[in-house]
């Protein structure tokens, strides 16, 4: 029976935890310690007059590479599928559609700066500082996101009869159970070798700091996992919570990653998003670069006019129909591989290979129009996500309109292989029902609160075909280097042409080695001698 790539890793986390399983997608080649930030390609001025450059794509990297190159010169226009900029950088609001292969979802939501839903990129990590530059460099303002919040809470059919708790006290409790072993051990003598240059008592001192241990060393609870009662005015001191069942934390599926989530490195604060949707990147890049953006062109072929300098692209207009062909001295391609595996091109075997190489998640999102927000006014949750063995996986609360009359919730986010594919292959009545139906397994009666689904199936829309890529680190050795040299006239970018994939911080870098290697090309190439129209 063959196994996914995904599926090895969930069964090596559940097998021996998250750091296991980061090990491993380490060994498979899927993770890297990111560079420091040097910032955009200094290209000189007036390098690029005369090369004229066409761009696939104006998503966040074939905007920016339009951006950067045009600063230099370069006589750039953008081809883009859609009526919109942006690419997956979208955020839906009220009168909005979703189109899908196979149907149309009108928004039906009020109108409100607060009152919108991320399908796709919906947080921007504090170091990723290509996407945040850019964000201060065309004026979106920034908000923190509230990722991991200790009020929500962590669902498993498997364990506490299937009651949720609280993230907070799930995490503490496990920290306090282990601080507790540790200390025992320090006591029974297990640890002599390792802490041969250490104080004892100064040991058992940071762990009883370190798991809230009483001074017997046992773990008897910890305000740090919640409070029963709390306090207040009179008489009324506070009373901390009976701790979880330490067997029943193990026997849920929490330890695998939940409970984690806030310590891995993309996953920390200070967690960023746009003021009022990420969509404002992709509009602020869009009316940045005006009419260098040709909309609704739909690539169908794509061709050289030379060996190494020289292409015709053919497109189609989305809405109308009509035909027509535009001539560059290079393309910047940054459609994903699987919307460009379907255009006619003359790209080498290799090329085709590379291209075919990557594998794709099938990830999608479900969002409701609350009426009334009883995650803050009935849990005191602000922001942060909800764990759940269910399929919809995890619900976002929102970080923006705090204690607004009604909100936007993402009642699912899948991206596993099987509860992506059957997701997709849902019609969105009922991915709306189903959704409702696991979210009432922590939050009994929302189904009364929420209304109006919206839900993207990221494998049904068009122009995208699914969500990010994925390499394994056979196909990134054998295929990556492909894609990342390029082939005659063309060049490629986006986040499957970085080690940052599923970020928009990979788009943007990505975009970046791509415009270096095209002024590269040109310098040694010489421009031609036309002079651009």
């Amino acid at each position: 029976m063959s196994v996914t790539r995904r599926r090895l890793i969930h069964l090596v986390g559940r097998a021996g935890g998250i750091s296991a399983a980061y090990r491993t997608m380490a060994a498979m080649g899927l993770l890297a310690a990111p560079a420091a930030y040097a910032g955009p390609p200094a290209l000189p001025a007036g390098s690029g007059a005369g090369s004229k450059v066409l761009i696939l794509g104006a998503g966040i990297a074939g905007m920016v590479a339009a951006l950067e190159l045009g600063r230099a010169g370069y006589d750039c226009t953008v081809l883009e599928a859609r009526g919109r900029a942006g690419g997956r950088n979208w955020s839906l609001r009220a009168s909005d559609v979703v189109e899908e292969t196979g149907g149309r979802q009108p928004v039906a939501w009020d109108a409100g700066e607060h009152l919108y839903f991320n399908p796709g990129p919906a947080r921007l990590p504090y170091d990723h500082q290509g996407i945040l530059g850019y964000c201060r460099e065309l004026g979106v303002a920034l908000e923190v996101l509230c990722n991991d919040n200790r009020a929500a809470f962590m669902h498993d059919d498997a364990a506490f009869a299937g009651a949720p708790q609280r993230n907070g006290a799930v995490v503490n409790d496990t920290r306090g159970y282990i601080a507790e072993l540790a200390a025992k051990a320090v006591d029974a003598g297990l640890l002599d070798q390792p802490v041969s240059d250490i104080d004892k008592e100064r040991l058992r001192a940071f762990l009883r700091a370190f798991g809230a241990l009483e001074a017997d060393l046992v773990y008897r609870g910890s305000a740090r996992a919640g409070l029963a009662e709390l306090p207040g005015a009179g008489t009324q001191s506070g009373r901390i919570a009976a701790p979880l069942d330490l067997r029943a934390i193990v026997a849920s599926e929490f330890w695998q990653g939940p409970m984690q989530f806030g310590e891995l490195h993309t996953m920390q604060a200070t967690m960023l998003q746009p003021v009022g949707g990420m969509g404002r990147i992709g509009e602020a890049f869009g009316r940045m670069l005006g009419e260098r953006i040709v909309y609704r062109r739909e690539i169908t072929d794509i061709r050289r006019t030379g060996e190494a300098r020289g292409a015709r692209v053919l497109w189609r207009d989305a809405r109308s129909g009509e035909r027509g062909a535009a001539e560059a001295d290079y393309v910047i391609c940054t459609l994903p591989c699987p919307v460009l595996r379907g255009i006619d091109a003359d790209f080498s075997p290799a090329l085709r290979a590379a291209l075919a190489a990557p594998a794709y998640v099938p990830a999608g999102k479900i969002a409701f129009q609350a009426e009334r927000r009883f995650w803050e006014q009935d849990h005191n949750i602000y922001g942060g996500i909800s764990w759940t063995s269910r399929d919809i996986t995890q619900i976002w609360y929102p970080t923006a309109g705090l204690h607004a009359p009604k909100g936007i919730l993402v009642a699912g986010y899948v991206w596993s292989d099987r509860e992506g594919e059957a997701f997709a292959a849902k019609p969105p009545a009922r991915r709306a029902a189903d959704a409702l139906a696991d979210a009432a397994h922590i939050h009994p009666g929302c189904a009364q609160a929420l209304g109006n689904a919206v839900s993207v199936a990221w494998p049904n829309i068009p122009f995208t075909g699914s969500a990010w890529a994925e390499w394994s680190r056979a196909t990134r050795k054998q295929y990556y280097p492909v894609l990342l040299a390029g082939e005659g006239p063309f060049l490629f970018a986006g986040e499957h042409v970085s080690y940052v994939t599923g970020w928009q911080e990979g788009a943007v870098l990505s975009a970046h080695v791509a415009v270096a290697a095209l002024a590269e090309r040109v310098r040694r190439a010489g421009a031609p001698a036309r002079a651009s129209p």
